[in-house]
């Protein structure tokens, strides 16, 4: 964040990165897009750099900070979503959603739901 841009402008023409974490108290979310710059990385290949475009974040609420650590990550997702879906409901590429918590991979798949 102490790099220039610090924000950039959004481009609707370029992929979103959703990028979401939840702690025990509140949840933080960064919109992300892939920037001019490029670093290279150990293969020599130039890898595309993600620039901020907008931040957001809030307190959950009582009840919300007694869910589980899976529910609260997820709820992050969903509050990121609905937070920004005025710029990432016109996009023509599929955005993607970046989180730290591993169990989240479950709601990825399909599930055999039984009675």
């Amino acid at each position: 964040m102490c790099t220039a841009p610090v924000l950039s402008q959004l481009n609707f023409k370029k992929k979103f990165f959703l990028q979401v974490d939840a702690s025990g108290f509140g949840m933080g979310a960064i919109l992300l897009q892939e920037g001019e710059h490029t670093t290279p990385t150990l293969a020599k290949q130039l890898k595309p750099t993600l620039h901020p475009i907008a931040y957001y974040s809030i307190t959950f609420t009582p009840t919300e900070q007694n869910y589980d650590i899976y529910k609260r990550e997820l709820l992050a997702v969903m509050k990121s979503l609905q937070h920004w879906c005025p710029y990432l409901g016109w996009t023509k590429e599929p955005f993607m959603i970046l989180t730290n918590h591993a169990n989240l991979t479950y709601w990825k798949s399909p599930q055999n739901l039984n009675r």
